[in-house]
């Protein structure tokens, strides 16, 4: 049981350095256009607001 509990605490430190990671790198504009593709699916970038669509004709 101490070998499970070890490699889950190896495990969940191992995470929390990944998250650190990529938080700094998401956090960087150099990196972000680069990595962080839901900016442009977003529409972010583009700056362009669609025009409003009335779907229910009242």
């Amino acid at each position: 049981m101490k070998k499970i509990e070890g490699f889950l605490i190896k495990l969940a430190i191992i995470h929390f350095a990944f998250l650190i990671l990529s938080q700094w790198i998401l956090t960087h504009d150099t990196w972000k256009r680069n990595v962080n593709k839901s900016i442009y699916y977003e529409g972010v970038i583009k700056g362009k607001n669609p025009g409003t669509m009335e779907t229910i004709d009242r």
